[in-house]
């Protein structure tokens, strides 16, 4: 399966950032992409008190135009994250659409990111969002896809259970900031694909949101079960990278490192 990962620079306008995203599919048919993962916050990046203000229901009209884009191009798509109006509350979540264009499941972020200095709160995700409750696993075509938000990435606990679940192929949506990215975005990428024996693929937000001038790191990458790299973007390049994936990569790293057949605790 050809799979690719998108990278842009989301701004606060809503609508361009459809427009752009709409234009990926047109790129991505042209390269026989069979799946696309965007990044978090595709569709509104901006001021902390205005997300709950572009938020969507699931499903609604948003979800309509996004299935009907997988359905006229024949591409499945994972939104890497809306913001969801949900009968108690809003949630940052993940919607996988399938290329006839249905709406086959959603993930709503379980770990909510935190930002300190010392002991002052710079930022807190939970003050705009409920946490998630629910591992997400979806099988398609002949893989089995494990879904994450961002910050989830440091857990790999998480991640382990999506494997143990069946997952071989890990989907990491992201908005990481450019100053932790630099330290831990490609570590912690390359430890979640081999510590599973997984593909790992990366949907990163690149350049600056315009609203607050926190920069993000882009660098989205595409990991095979061995660790390595097989595609990447740079720090502020925007559109798409794509790798063919195999379940006979799993299954060859899986049968040289039998890890996950030897778990204890």
């Amino acid at each position: 399966m050809k799979i690719a990962t998108v990278q842009l620079s989301s701004s606060a306008d809503a609508e361009d950032n459809l427009s752009r995203s709409a234009d990926i599919f047109n790129q991505a048919k042209k390269e026989n992409v069979e799946l696309l993962l965007f990044p978090e916050n595709i569709f509104y990046r901006g001021c902390d008190e205005e997300y709950k203000i572009h938020s969507h229901h699931i499903p609604g009209h948003l979800t309509q135009t996004l299935a009907d884009l997988s359905k006229k191009f024949s591409i499945a798509a994972v939104w890497g994250s809306i913001v969801e109006k949900a009968q108690h509350g809003f949630y940052n979540t993940s919607v996988f659409f399938s290329d006839s264009g249905d709406l086959i499941c959603k993930y709503r972020k379980i770990h909510l990111f935190e930002l300190y200095d010392n002991e002052n709160v710079l930022f807190r995700e939970s003050d705009l969002f409920q946490h998630g409750d629910k591992i997400v696993n979806l099988p398609y075509k002949s893989f089995n896809l494990g879904f994450s938000i961002c910050y989830d990435l440091r857990f790999p606990e998480l991640y382990r259970k999506l494997t143990q679940n069946g997952a071989n192929v890990l989907l990491v949506p992201s908005d990481f900031t450019e100053r932790t990215g630099k330290a831990h975005w490609l570590p912690l990428l390359r430890a979640r694909a081999i510590e599973n024996l997984s593909y790992v693929i990366a949907a990163n937000q690149c350049g600056t949101n315009e609203k607050t001038d926190a920069k993000s790191y882009g660098h989205s990458c595409i990991i095979n079960p061995w660790g390595e790299v097989i595609a990447s973007l740079d720090r502020d390049e925007q559109g798409f990278c794509a790798a063919e994936i195999s379940m006979k990569k799993v299954i060859d790293s899986r049968k040289q490192i039998r890890s996950l057949d030897h778990i204890r605790i």
